[in-house]
């Protein structure tokens, strides 16, 4: 589905997207700061938990079973829980969710090495997990909110390099962790015995650290969500069971979701496919011993945190439905490779794009997925991604190996030379075909999905400043912002200073224009095909830039339009569901390119603006109030996307004070124009 990302970007004053610029934004550097905190400290928490249930289950059999246990209670939820954690995500505040699972979480950390046996610490494993997947889903939900959209897939590959790129450091720090233990425990015996202690109270921390962090953040929810939310039943029970199924009904309905799920999960079986056939691989089918399958990891991880981080760069040249299925393919096709090398190093050579191809799909099957659904099902969605990974992860970890066992050992001779087809590169090999068969179903379900698509308008032209003496400025807002008081205003304070004002709105400001707004705007029109509106809006546009706006910038004066282009991004590209990207095409041409010098967005609540309308309301002003949420929501994506060109004003309170926010706005674009005029000319 085409954004305003993909457009608006790319005019004038857009901002970079950037990792820098993302890093330094205070909301989402929270965020990431509790991300990498919190990630860090699960891992250490996991390797102790790990270490702790095998010395408590006492020798190796015991011990080993033990873990096994303990892995089955992370798993668990998985199945058990998950199903509702993504309606939680949907219904509840993010950011109270996410602050209860990070206290919660550290609280059963930090209590675990007081549990009187196994059972009890299998028992906190999964509430633990439980709470974990609490976390994931609303966390993934809320960066759409936190984040410009040209930026969301650098957060997915800081997100994703932060969750999977600590768990090297966190095996560190226990090792650590348990060697200050043991030099503790020469002193103090409680340490001696129980060297994962450490570790465990500071993985607790690290969870106080993340609550601490979220705490200061603003998820804020978009108008439309908030909508939804005053238009559903309480959640209870039944409430909770019918939105599950709702997700899932929602999940099989969309092809592009469903794609992106498909891919990401079978990603997840190649990797599954590596981890669980590795450390036999390193040691008997390439003879590197105990220290092979660490190689194979490391050039893994590298191979992931690389593909992660050139997300952004890949998706600038080529298309994010073919950099994702083109992504998998090329994973497969190294496995296949890895599992036919002879050698660890040429193993590890060929681990490296592996993961690269890996981290890409990741990325660009997350970031896609917060692109193209809607805020109200996101939590669902990220929730049934993490749990589908998940249990996938799990069947990859027993199959591949279960599956080698029945294959064997098969070495074949062959003019001299041996050939290894044994179990293990076997059941690797199969990895490679299922990788294969979802790189292909993907792809066949986003090229019906283009196909099914609106085919661009492709009209010659793009958005672009020109050199002009007059100012172009326009006011924009949902209806009842207080447009049309605040352009008298503003007039009336400009002409103050000095200069040639004309004033002017939109549909209309011609005779050919007025009549198209009688016809626009009456009710007694009726429904209207959602393109008609768009064309029928983008032709009293054309005529109002050739007859009005343009003739008056050429002499000089300062233009002050209610509504422009901007207006059908908001109405017809989003809250229509035509796209942004055509509407831009289309007004573009329309236009010739002509773009404001400065956009006063006023900003209110729907719910307020149509309060304000007035009792007798025009065709637009009649629509549902989900209709009215979109349109503001597109509005404020597009300031975020152009805060240089935009800027926001609060259109509550009395109309005197919201003015003399508006004069502030007008002030700055006016004096930079009188500056232009003064500067000497060669």
């Amino acid at each position: 589905m085409a954004t305003a990302a993909e457009q608006i970007p790319e005019l004038p004053h857009s901002p970079p997207a950037g990792l820098r610029p993302l890093l330094t934004d205070p909301s989402f550097s929270r965020l990431w700061r509790a991300m990498l905190v919190s990630s860090l400290g699960d891992w250490v928490g996991f390797v102790a938990v790990t270490a702790l249930v095998a010395r408590l289950g006492g020798g190796a059999a015991k011990g080993g079973l033990a873990v096994a246990a303990v892995m089955l209670a992370r798993l668990l939820p998985s199945v058990l829980f998950g199903p509702f954690a993504g309606v939680f995500a949907d219904r509840l505040d993010r950011r109270r969710v996410m602050i209860i699972a990070d206290i919660s979480r550290g609280v059963l950390y930090a209590s675990m090495p007081f549990m009187p046996g196994l059972w009890a610490i299998f028992l906190l494993s999964f509430v633990i997990e439980c709470l974990s997947l609490l976390w994931t889903p609303a966390k993934d939900a809320s960066i759409p909110n936190l984040v410009p959209r040209r930026q969301l897939a650098n957060a997915n590959s800081i997100g994703l390099i932060t969750t999977y790129g600590t768990l090297p450091l966190g095996g560190a720090i226990y090792t650590l962790l348990a060697g200050v233990a043991a030099a503790i425990g020469t002193r103090v015996a409680y340490f001696h015995h129980s060297p994962e202690f450490l570790a465990l109270w500071l993985d607790a921390a690290t969870f106080g650290f993340s609550a601490y962090m979220v705490w200061g953040l603003n998820l804020r929810r978009n108008a439309v969500s908030r909508v939804r939310a005053a238009n559903v039943p309480k959640l209870n029970l039944r409430s909770a069971f019918d939105e599950a199924k709702e997700g899932y009904r929602f999940l099989r309905e969309q092809p592009l979701v469903r794609a992106m799920t498909i891919g990401v999960v079978m990603a997840f079986a190649g990797v599954g496919a590596v981890i669980s056939l590795g450390p036999i691989f390193a040691r008997y089918s390439v003879n590197a011993g105990s220290t092979g399958f660490g190689y194979l990891i490391i050039a893994f991880g590298l191979g992931m945190g690389a593909g992660m981080g050139l997300m952004g760069f890949a998706s600038r040249r080529v298309e994010k439905e073919k950099l994702f299925y083109v992504s998998m393919l090329g994973a497969a096709g190294c496995l296949f490779l890895l599992a036919a090398m002879p050698s660890i190093a040429l193993a590890a050579l060929f681990t490296v794009p592996m993961g690269v191809g890996v981290g890409l799909t990741w990325v660009t099957g997350y970031t896609m997925l917060q692109e193209n659904v809607a805020d109200e099902y996101r939590g669902r969605t990220f929730a049934t991604l993490t749990i589908s990974a998940r249990m996938t992860l799990f069947l990859a970890l027993v199959a591949f190996p279960a599956m080698a066992a029945v294959i064997g050992t098969h070495i074949v001779h062959v003019g001299g030379r041996t050939l290894d087809f044994s179990g293990t590169r076997d059941a690797m090999w199969l990895g490679g075909v299922v990788v294969v068969a979802a790189g292909f179903l993907s792809r066949a379900g986003l090229k019906r999905l283009r196909l099914a698509r609106p085919r661009p308008l492709a009209l010659v032209g793009r958005f672009h400043h020109e050199a002009r003496p007059g100012v172009f400025i326009t006011f924009e807002g949902v209806e009842g912002s207080g447009k049309g008081t605040q352009v008298q205003m503003a007039a009336a304070y400009v002409r103050s200073l000095g200069r040639d004002v004309v004033v002017t709105r939109e549909p209309g400001g011609t005779g050919f224009g007025d009549r198209l707004r009688d016809t626009i705007l009456n009710p007694a029109t009726g429904t209207v095909d959602p393109r008609a509106e768009a064309l029928l809006f983008a032709a009293a546009r054309a005529q109002l830039v050739t007859a009005v706006i343009r003739p008056a910038l050429s002499e000089g004066k300062v233009v002050l339009c209610d509504r422009f282009v901007d207006s059908s991004l908001a109405y017809q590209g989003a809250g229509r569901g035509l796209g942004e990207q055509d509407v831009s095409a289309l007004n573009d041409w329309a236009t010739q390119g002509l773009l404001p010098d400065l956009v006063v967005l006023l900003h209110v609540e729907p719910e307020e603006g149509l309060s304000r309308a007035g009792s007798d309301p025009d065709r637009i002003e009649s629509e549902d109030i989900s209709f009215h949420a979109r349109v503001s929501d597109a509005y404020l994506h597009i300031a975020e996307e152009n805060p240089e060109r935009v800027s926001v004003v609060d259109g509550t309170g009395p109309p005197v004070e919201v003015h003399q926010r508006v004069q502030a706005a007008l002030l700055r674009v006016l004096r930079r124009d009188a500056e232009g005029r003064t500067e000497p000319t060669s």
